[in-house]
C-alpha cells in the first residue's frame, strides 16, 4: 500500500512507540494475573526432527498455531494433554524440552557439508539478472551452499531475564539469528536482538514474513499466557532491513516538471509489525497481522501522528494529494486474515487458511487489490507415527515488489515470505502458485524418514518463459550418542527448466537423538496426562480422544444459482450481468460443541459462467435448534479461476434440516463473493480508470450432505 504523508520528520523512537502501543493497550484490557517468568522459544526451521515432534504434540493437544517461534511454554502447557493420545510421543518430547528449562544450556546446533550440482542460467537482459536459486526457509541460505551451520544457547538471569545466542551461518553470510534478550513476564515479553517471526498457520510458507530471508534486527513485544477469555495473543515488532541504494526519492529541481527530479536516496528500511489472535473457543484460532515498510535514507522516519493516520485508515492515505509526489507517500504495506481449526476426530486433523494483501482495493479497507490465498491440511496421527501434511499459496502480481522500495519486501536480495517467491526473477512484478506435499515417518527407536515435494508456478505476462519448477527433498536421520546424524537429497527442475541437484550430509545436537523412550517413560506420561487432563477439565485433547460423535465429515451435491457482476473497468464499462445455474460440490469437517454451536471449515466448487469457483470456508458455524433445524453461517475468501485468478471475499447463511435421512442433511443457503479482484497482466489489456478489474455474484444453493 502507498500511503502519502504531511510532513515527513526523522523520528524513529516515536514510531517505535507507535508499533508498540497497540500491545499496551491490550495489556490494559486484560484482567490481572501474577506475573511470570520469561519463556525461551524452540528452533524455527534448524531442528526439523524436533519440531515435527513438537507440531504432533500440539495437534494432538488441540493447540492451534497461527504464530511461530514456538514458546517453551506452550509445548509444556499441551502436554498433559496430548500423552493420553500418544504417551511415547509424549515422553520424548517432556525430555527434549528438559534442555530449555535449566539455568544455562545449549539449545541446537548443527553442521551441515553438502555436494551440489547445477545453477541457474544469467538472464539474456542484463537488468533481470537471474538470483540464486535459495533453499525453503533456510534463511536466505542458497540451494549450491556446500555447508551449513547453526548454534543456539541460552543464559537466564532471574525469572524474568533470558539472554540468548545463536547464529545461521553459510557461505557469503553469518547472521545472528538467536540472538536476543528477553525481558519481561508472560504477559509483556520484549525480546530486543535477531529474534525470527513467522506469522502464519502454514508450516511451510509465510505470505508476510517468515525464515525465507535472513533474520532482521528487531524489538519485539509479545505475550505467553492468552489474555482474557477471548485467548488474545499479540506481536508486535520493528525491525530494521538490509542496506538498499534503490529508494526513490524526488529531488528539488526548479527546471525539471512540477519542480522535481526522479532519483534514488540510500539507507535502512524499516519493518513495522502488528499481529494479534482470538481463540474464543478450544481448537479454533483467528488472527490478523500487518506489516509497514517505510523510511530509509532521506525518506527518514515519520511523526507518530503520520504512523497512526495509515495504521487506522491505510486506503485514504495511499494515493497522492494533487501536487505531492512520492516522496509525501508513507510506503509499502501488507495484511493477512488467518485461521485454523481443529477437528477432533479418531485421527485428529487440523484444517488452516490465510487470505492476505499486498495493496487495498479502490480505496476501500476491507477490500483488497493484489491478494494472496493459501491454505492446508495436517494429519498427525495419518498412521502411528506417520504424518501426511498438504499446503498450497496463489498469488498476484504486485507481491514483494514496490515502485518506492525497489529491492522489494526482502532482506539482503531475498524476499521475506513466501518462498516460491524467490524462484522467479528478483523483483518481478509476477503473480504464483505454489504446492507442498510432506510425508514425515518416525520409527520406535528414533529414526525419522521424511519426503518432502515442493512446486511453484509461476504466472503469465511477465515475458519471461517461466516453467514448472519441482523439488523433491528426501531426508533422513539416526540417534548416535548425544546426536542426530543424516543426510538430505534435493533435486528438481528451477522456473527457468535446469536440473539442479544436492546431496549434504549433518551432525546435529536434537531432541531426536537420545535413546527410545522406555515403557516406564511413557506409562508415566499417560499418567500425567490424565491427571493433568482430571485437573484441569475438557480440553481440545479431551474431544479429540472422545468417540466419533463429537465430529463429522461430510461431502455435499446439489445446485447453485448465481447472479454475476463482471465489471472490466470499474465507472468507465458498464458491468456486464448473467444469471447460472450450476451444479454443487463441497467438502468439510467440523467439530460438534457441547451445547447447541458446532465449528466447521471446507471447500465449496461451483461452475459460475463456465468457469470454477472454488470458495474457502475458513470458519463454518451452525447452531442446532432441537434434534432437526439448524442455522449456519461462514465466512473465507474465494478464488474465481478468470483469466488470472481473482481472489476476494466469500460468506453465507442458510439453514438446515438435520437427519433427513440417517447420515443426510438437507441445506439451503445464500452467498456472497464480494468483488473478487484480478489484476490486468496480459498482454492486450485496456486500462480505461483502474488496472484490475472484479467479478461479484450473489445467489442460493441448495444440496445435501452426506457425513461420514
Amino acid at each position: 500500500m502507498h500511503h502519502p504523508v504531511s510532513h515527513p520528520v526523522r523520528a524513529v523512537p516515536s514510531t517505535l512507540a507507535a508499533t508498540l502501543l497497540p500491545a499496551a493497550l491490550l495489556l490494559l484490557a486484560a484482567p490481572r494475573a501474577p506475573a511470570s517468568e520469561v519463556s525461551a522459544y524452540l528452533p524455527l526451521n534448524l531442528a526439523p526432527a524436533l519440531e515435527a515432534r513438537v507440531e504432533r504434540v500440539l495437534a494432538l493437544a488441540g493447540v492451534t498455531v497461527l504464530e511461530r517461534p514456538i514458546r517453551v511454554e506452550t509445548v509444556a502447557a499441551a502436554l498433559g494433554a496430548a500423552c493420553r493420545i500418544d504417551a511415547p510421543l509424549c515422553a520424548q518430547v517432556r525430555r527434549d524440552l528438559r534442555r530449555y528449562q535449566q539455568d544455562w544450556g545449549v539449545s541446537h546446533a548443527g553442521v551441515e557439508a553438502a555436494a551440489v550440482h547445477g545453477g541457474r542460467p544469467r538472464s539474456a537482459a542484463p537488468a533481470l539478472q537471474a538470483t540464486p536459486l535459495i533453499q525453503p526457509n533456510q534463511y536466505g541460505a542458497p540451494m549450491d551452499a556446500r555447508w551449513q551451520a547453526n548454534l543456539g544457547a541460552y543464559l537466564g538471569l532471574g525469572s524474568h531475564v533470558l539472554l540468548n545466542g545463536g547464529a545461521v551461518a553459510y557461505p557469503g553470510r553469518v547472521n545472528p539469528t538467536g540472538s536476543y534478550l528477553s525481558v519481561g513476564t508472560a504477559r509483556a515479553q520484549i525480546d530486543v536482538g535477531f529474534r525470527p517471526h513467522w506469522w502464519s498457520p502454514l508450516q511451510d510458507s509465510s505470505m508476510l514474513i517468515g525464515t525465507e530471508a535472513a533474520t532482521m534486527p528487531s524489538v519485539t513485544v509479545s505475550n505467553t499466557d492468552a489474555l482474557t477469555r477471548l485467548g488474545i495473543r499479540y506481536e508486535v515488532f520493528l525491525a530494521r532491513m538490509s542496506y538498499s541504494n534503490h529508494i526513490v526519492w524526488n529531488y528539488p529541481n526548479p527546471g525539471a516538471p512540477g519542480g522535481y527530479s526522479p532519483g534514488f536516496t540510500s539507507g535502512y528500511p524499516r519493518l513495522a509489525g502488528f499481529h494479534v489472535s482470538f481463540e474464543p473457543v478450544a481448537g479454533w484460532s483467528v488472527g490478523v497481522s500487518r506489516l509497514m515498510q517505510y523510511g530509509g535514507g532521506l525518506r527518514g522516519g515519520n511523526s507518530i501522528k503520520d504512523f497512526f493516520k495509515t495504521f487506522a485508515n491505510a486506503s485514504k492515505y495511499e494515493n497522492l494529494n494533487a501536487g505531492q509526489n512520492s516522496n509525501s507517500e508513507f510506503g509499502n504495506e501488507q495484511v493477512e486474515f488467518s485461521s485454523s481449526l481443529l477437528v477432533p476426530a479418531r485421527r485428529p486433523v487440523a484444517l488452516y487458511f490465510d487470505y492476505a494483501a499486498e495493496d487495498s482495493f479502490h480505496s476501500e479497507n476491507y477490500r483488497f487489490g493484489s491478494g494472496a490465498l493459501s491454505g492446508g491440511f495436517f494429519l498427525p496421527e495419518l498412521r502411528p507415527n506417520l504424518q501426511l501434511r498438504y499446503e498450497f499459496s496463489e498469488w498476484q502480481s504486485n507481491w514483494y515488489t514496490h515502485h518506492i522500495f525497489q529491492d522489494g519486501m526482502s532482506n539482503y536480495g531475498v524476499v521475506d515470505g513466501n518462498w516460491g517467491a524467490d524462484w522467479r526473477q528478483f523483483n518481478a512484478s509476477v503473480g504464483a502458485q505454489s504446492q507442498m506435499l510432506a510425508l514425515s515417518w518416525q520409527s520406535p527407536r528414533g529414526f525419522d524418514l521424511d519426503v518432502h515435494y515442493r512446486t511453484v508456478q509461476n504466472g503469465r505476462g511477465s515475458g519471461i518463459d517461466y516453467k514448472r519448477a519441482h523439488e523433491l527433498s528426501l531426508q533422513w536421520a539416526e540417534p548416535w550418542s548425544s546426536f542426530e546424524l543424516g543426510g538430505e537429497v534435493d533435486g528438481g527442475r528451477d522456473e527457468y527448466g535446469s536440473a539442479f541437484a544436492r546431496l549434504g550430509l549433518f551432525v546435529r545436537l536434537d531432541g531426536a537423538a537420545r535413546p527410545p523412550v522406555s515403557a516406564g517413560e511413557a506409562m508415566h506420561a499417560e499418567e500425567a496426562g490424565g491427571a493433568a487432563q482430571a485437573g484441569a477439565g475438557a480440553s481440545g485433547a479431551d474431544q479429540a480422544s472422545a468417540p466419533s460423535s463429537r465430529y463429522e465429515r461430510f461431502v455435499s451435491m446439489g445446485m447453485a444459482l448465481s447472479h454475476l457482476d463482471y465489471e472490466r473497468d470499474a465507472g468507465a464499462v458498464p458491468p456486464l450481468k448473467t444469471y447460472q445455474g450450476s451444479a454443487h460440490l463441497g467438502f468439510g469437517a467440523r467439530r460438534l460443541g457441547d451445547a447447541h454451536s458446532d465449528l466447521g471449515a471446507g471447500i465449496d466448487l461451483d461452475n459460475i459462467r463456465g468457469r470454477l469457483f472454488t470458495g474457502l470456508r475458513a470458519l463454518d458455524y451452525r447452531y442446532r435448534m432441537g434434534s432437526s433445524l439448524a442455522l449456519t453461517a461462514f465466512f473465507g475468501a474465494g478464488r474465481y479461476a478468470a483469466r488470472t485468478p481473482a481472489y476476494g471475499w466469500y460468506a453465507g447463511v442458510g439453514a438446515q434440516w438435520r437427519n433427513l435421512f440417517p447420515g443426510w442433511d438437507a441445506s439451503v443457503e445464500y452467498r456472497d463473493g464480494d468483488h473478487l479482484v484480478r489484476n490486468k497482466v496480459l498482454p492486450g489489456e485496456v486500462t480505461i480508470i483502474y488496472p484490475n478489474e472484479f467479478y461479484s455474484f450473489k445467489g442460493e444453493a441448495i444440496y445435501v450432505s452426506r457425513r461420514f
